[in-house]
């Protein structure tokens, strides 16, 4: 699963075997009388690292340290999410009440609780609490997610278009949600034709929507048929759909919540200013909903949750300009193919640059001219046929890179390419040797024929998991060098290759030349 991590520094005590998570020396048994939120702090931080193999006593352990510590804002908002991923949703629910009530500036706490409501079937007060915290956090999307869903369920369609409207939410999801309100307000009014409303108050109410909404043309379609179906009954009209309000379930998730959930990523502290590198770029695609291939279920949210890493925990931190992010619909060849010359452009430019390009989606290997070509698949690949037409081939990229003096590089290739499922199948011809040979620093999930796997409890490919666990610390001196407060990208991927093999995951990760390169802040001092 994934975690929001506490906002202190892995000690060597904390990362002591677990067996003796529930033990207290003399030593922290004073402690505990004294100050026991040190103590807190490193039992919490044991149950955050127990919690992945053995819930129930991980869980325990932050219950404990909640209880030694109740006004520590990381323990109280990692014990709720831990609860809440055990299914104990009422708790979390009253932690997280707890902690957006005493830190009302902290966003996860405050849209975790909103959303934990609406799974409770307490739609008035999800709508309330997403609301009030929309007006501090205007824009946020799991609040507009949240309050969205809570009118829709209690049958307020024109509500929910209205606000939609006056929010101007820019994005995919924003403009479903007003695809989906629009639906519903128009099937409102052909339910009160169905049921025989008489036409005059039907039709001021048709033309209020008209007058206020002028440019919602679903609104001006529906008062043409409507009139006509008023005179003839053999008219055309559309057929009934269902209605949030009456085919919803009254309590439990009704959609993908993995996008709802604030991300653990974004509760923790960025860097300082100073320490935030002014030449870093990176380009990150992500695809889990191809057009025609079977979807990779999470390559968006693998893209979404490293770009997060990146810019708020990262050398990129909030430098917006220097990033960017693809994800699903928007990553077609043309766009990606765009951005990673835009990517090389900046390493000729600036021979000190800092370059990052992020692949989480399906690959294939083909032959193109003769040679063999290893393949990132982009959004619009087709189901069969000649996948080098669409999609992005990596050796031309490493080549391009191989041209550049810059040093520090890294591609990461969170895909397969043996042809053996999950991977897309591959042509006839491809080869099956070695993908190809760089001196750049790359990272592939699945090295040569091998296939890559998914990390289910983490929701996440277990590339993308376990490398972004040791870039937020885990991985601090997982190669054999000291902690020192920063993860570098040979501990991070040394970090993830242990953890996966510790998982007993099917799949062999691969890497080549990877250097001592700072990416993340993980504590403790430059």
């Amino acid at each position: 699963m994934r975690w929001r991590g506490l906002w202190i520094r892995r000690s060597a005590a904390a990362l002591a075997a677990l067996a003796g998570v529930g033990m207290l020396t003399p030593q922290s048994a004073h402690a505990i009388n004294e100050n026991p939120c040190p103590v807190a702090r490193e039992l919490a931080l044991k149950g955050l690292q127990l919690y992945d193999l053995k819930p129930e006593p991980g869980l325990e352990a932050l219950e404990r340290a909640y209880k030694l510590c109740p006004d520590d804002l990381a323990i109280t908002y990692n014990t709720g999410l831990a609860n809440f991923s055990s299914g104990n949703i009422e708790r979390a629910r009253d932690l997280w009440k707890l902690s957006s009530s005493a830190h009302p500036e902290h966003r996860p706490s405050v849209a975790n609780l909103a959303w934990t409501y609406f799974e409770l079937g307490e739609d008035e007060s999800a709508h309330i609490t997403a609301f009030k915290a929309l007006a501090r956090f205007p824009g946020d999307i799991p609040l507009a997610h949240t309050k969205i869903y809570s009118l829709f369920r209690m049958g307020r369609y024109l509500e929910a278009y209205d606000w939609l409207v006056r929010a101007k939410l820019e994005g995919l999801r924003a403009a479903k949600w007003k695809r989906e309100a629009t639906e519903y307000v128009v099937e409102n009014l052909w339910r009160r034709f169905r049921r025989g409303d008489e036409y005059d108050a039907l039709r001021r109410t048709v033309n209020l929507l008209v007058k206020e909404y002028p440019k919602e043309e679903a609104f001006i379609v529906a008062k043409d048929m409507l009139a006509r179906a008023m005179v003839n009954p053999d008219a055309e009209a559309p057929f009934a759909i269902p209605m949030p309000h009456e085919a919803w379930a009254k309590r439990g998730n009704v959609d993908d919540r993995r996008e709802i959930l604030d991300e653990f990523i974004a509760a923790l502290p960025g860097l300082n200013v100073w320490e935030k590198r002014q030449d870093a770029y990176a380009v990150v695609v992500g695809v889990s909903r191809y057009k025609e291939l079977p979807g990779r279920p999470y390559g968006a949210r693998d893209a979404k949750l490293f770009a997060d890493l990146l810019s708020k925990r990262g050398v990129l931190l909030g430098d917006d300009a220097h990033l960017r992010l693809r994800t699903d619909a928007e990553a077609t060849q043309g766009v990606v193919a765009q951005d990673m010359m835009w990517l090389l452009e900046q390493g000729r430019l600036n021979p000190n640059a800092q370059l990052i390009f992020y692949f989480s989606g399906h690959g294939a290997r083909t032959v193109a001219m003769g040679q063999s070509q290893t393949l990132a698949l982009l959004v619009d690949a087709p189901s069969s046929g000649d996948f080098s037409r669409t999609g992005l081939s990596l050796n031309n990229f490493n080549d391009l890179l191989e041209k550049l003096v810059n040093r520090d590089v890294l591609v990461v290739v969170d895909a397969c390419f043996s042809g053996q499922a999950p991977c897309v199948a591959a042509s006839e011809d491809a080869s099956s040797g070695p993908l190809f040979s760089s001196t750049k620093p790359w990272i592939w999930a699945a090295a040569d024929g091998g296939s890559a796997a998914d990390y289910v409890p983490g929701r996440q490919s277990a590339l993308s998991y376990f490398l972004a666990k040791g870039m937020l610390g885990a991985g601090d001196g997982a190669a054999g060098r000291e902690a020192d407060g920063w993860t570098q990208l040979d501990e991070a991927f040394a970090y993830a290759k242990q953890a996966i093999a510790k998982h007993d995951l099917s799949m062999q990760p691969g890497a080549s030349n990877l250097t001592p390169l700072r990416l993340t802040k993980s504590g403790g001092e430059r």
